[in-house]
């Protein structure tokens, strides 16, 4: 059983409202020829369509893409842990996201704990047919089209579609099918936070379809254990131990890899990537076509949604003029590189990086791990809530507001900052800015910088 921590159990449940508007369910229709008409909402935007209509057209592997399908339906619909504050309440969950660019339709979801990412691609192998569109919106999974999903079968062929055409859209009097949640935003922070991680991840290893499947099916069906486990490739494959070795993975509760269990029979290789100081790893399926990636953080209960990663890029920006001028050529594109972009702006390669940061906890770009590069997508939530999703920041910003900083020495660096009626050091310590307060101590700067690294770094830079 999982033991939540005292901040869980304290903290209030922040929700934001949300409401989605389908013109009909999504759903699996078996007429001539079985049809997936996937419905999507709008997005907030009065630029954009309410009701987009991004692909119409067949898919060549109709049983894996219900399988790829169901697996996102499956971690938006999964809970692997439960804080304190959330068990008098149950929250309806966010319909996945879709994203039409570059030829390559993207569906994201994040599991309502916030522990677990999961995003396929459909490439444009995978299909014949027209991408008639570009952007992102949701797109409605219900439990009826999952069941259906389930009866897909490739020797009946599937026809598929992502939004309903014009012509659709003008007939027969269709009645709005609206859903109304509350999305925590902790769920909200996560989404922003998971491509952070990801922009820094390398890949570890790559096995093939049926060595993954081996080691799957060899890991306890139910875990009970918190203890991290580190997994490693060795001559007969891939292992668990309980000590960290060269270029191993962490791993902390293995039933979040239960959902790619179904799906590594079809699969051609497998690669595992995490970041440098193993807070989280992806999990990337390989197929004809198509590829999933799962995105886990380091313990279940901590999630995605307090990591920080882009505090600094956000507190310490100085180009004013790199962030709109490549937001303007973002256009949808399915991978955007920071060196190309860097020489075709003509700006500094530090510069740009800091800026897609920023994009990405805007909600303005996703990360691909094979790929090694950002895409363009924009969130359809109601991001305006910039203080709430980013409580450090704000924070760091009013001591420097009420000139709580003191700089002592700057080689190295030595600050004291003054909180409340609490005075902190900030000191440099082998090139890295260590802090007396909580929350450095409880994390180690392993969950992004505090509100007085943050504040320091600032007043440095200036």
């Amino acid at each position: 059983m999982t033991i939540a921590t005292q901040s869980d159990m304290l903290a209030p449940m922040t929700t934001q409202a949300h409401a989605y508007h389908y013109l009909q369910a999504s759903a699996l229709t078996e007429d001539i020829r079985p049809r997936l008409q996937l419905a999507t909402s709008g997005t907030g935007d009065k630029a954009v369509v309410a009701h987009p209509h991004f692909f119409e057209g067949m898919l060549k592997q109709p049983r894996l893409s219900a399988e790829l399908l169901t697996a996102v339906h499956i971690i938006v619909g999964s809970r692997f842990f439960t804080p304190a504050n959330t068990l008098a309440k149950n929250l309806m969950l966010a319909d996945p996201v879709v994203t039409s660019g570059g030829g390559i339709l993207r569906f994201e979801g994040f599991s309502s704990c916030c522990s677990a990412y999961v995003r396929v691609d459909m490439l444009p192998d995978s299909y014949e047919g027209d991408i008639v569109g570009k952007g992102t919106t949701n797109v409605d999974f219900n439990a009826p089209m999952r069941a259906a999903l389930a009866r897909v079968r490739d020797a009946a062929g599937l026809a598929f579609s992502v939004g309903q055409d014009a012509f659709t859209l003008h007939a027969g009097g269709n009645s709005v099918v609206e859903k109304k949640v509350e999305l925590p935003l902790r769920w909200i922070r996560g989404m922003l936070e998971v491509q952070s991680y990801q922009a820094g991840m390398r890949k570890i290893v790559e096995v093939s379809g049926a060595e993954a499947l081996r080691f799957l099916r060899s890991q306890p069906r139910a875990s009970t254990s918190k203890t991290p486990l580190w997994i490693s490739h060795g001559p007969f494959g891939l292992r668990t131990t309980t000590r960290p070795e060269p270029d191993s993975i962490r791993l902390v509760d293995s039933t979040r890899l239960r959902v790619l269990e179904a799906l590594l029979p079809r699969v051609k290789s497998m690669a595992i990537f995490a970041d440098e100081a193993q807070q989280a790893s992806a999990w990337v399926l390989q197929f004809a076509g198509a590829r999933l990636t799962l995105a886990l953080s380091a313990e279940v209960w901590r999630g995605f949604s307090g990591e920080g990663q882009a505090l600094r890029a956000l507190m310490n920006m100085q180009d004013a003029d790199a962030l709109p001028r490549l937001r303007a050529l973002l256009q949808w594109q399915s991978s955007l590189q920071a060196p190309a972009l860097a020489e075709q702006l003509d700006l500094p390669l530090a510069s740009i990086e800091d800026s897609l940061r920023i994009l990405g906890v805007s909600g303005l770009l996703g990360f691909d791990v094979t790929e090694g590069s950002y895409f363009h997508r924009v969130l359809p939530l109601d991001l305006n809530m910039a203080e709430d999703l980013h409580p450090r920041l704000l924070a760091a910003r009013e001591l420097i507001k009420d000139h709580a900083v003191n700089i002592i020495k700057k080689q190295p660096l030595e600050a004291s900052v003054q909180s409340a009626d609490i005075q902190h050091r900030v000191r440099e310590v082998d090139g890295e800015l260590r802090c007396t307060c909580p929350w450095y101590a409880r994390h180690q700067g392993l969950r992004g910088p505090c509100k007085h690294v943050l504040a320091v770094e600032a007043m440095t830079e200036t």
